[in-house]
């Protein structure tokens, strides 16, 4: 999953030093107990890019379903500028 991982402990005792590193390098760490992977620290770019395809995914369960999966986006854009083409 990710190359860098330190322990709870170690992460308590360095955590301003790993977020730094995280957020400059955008390489997630992971944080174990017991040798066991229990978070990952990930940048706050990397977390809203996991958040949008998130999204992304749930409304395409949605529109799969047959659901109204919202506006798309031919549509919201028509309605926002008019008749003009995306």
């Amino acid at each position: 999953m990710t190359e860098r991982a330190y322990s709870i402990v170690e992460a308590r005792a360095r955590l301003g030093a790993i977020a730094r590193e995280v957020s400059a390098t955008r390489e997630p760490v992971a944080i174990t107990d017991h040798g066991q992977t229990v978070a990952v620290l990930v940048s706050p770019a990397d977390a809203l890019e996991l958040e949008e395809l998130r999204a992304l995914a749930a409304y395409r369960a949605r529109e799969a379903r047959g659901e109204n999966a919202g506006v798309r986006h031919d549509e919201a854009y028509r309605r926002v500028f008019g008749e003009g083409e995306a």
